[in-house]
């Protein structure tokens, strides 16, 4: 099967390839890039770290973490901090 490219875009002229020139010479304000990965969950480092639940207890974890609004992740973390400073 082959596929054509429909041109969508005007031609570029070099007044446009000046304006794309100049634009990439002042480079991409610090607001307007995309952080790539997941969301921080705060300003300290994070790990990663993987443990077998049986599925009665992911499914206790998901009802509450629907319940709260908030995802798995946020739920365990929540009870860890929980049982640990109590």
């Amino acid at each position: 099967m082959t596929h054509t490219h429909k041109q969508t875009h005007p031609p570029l002229d070099s007044a446009g390839v000046d304006r794309l020139v100049a634009e990439a010479e002042a480079g991409i304000p610090e607001e307007k890039l995309r952080r790539r990965g997941r969301p921080s969950i705060g300003d300290e480092a994070a790990s990663t770290y993987s443990v077998r639940l049986p599925d009665d207890l992911v499914t206790l974890v998901d009802a509450r973490a629907e319940l709260e609004g908030v995802s798995r992740g946020e739920t365990i973390r929540r009870a860890l901090v929980e049982y640990l400073t109590t």
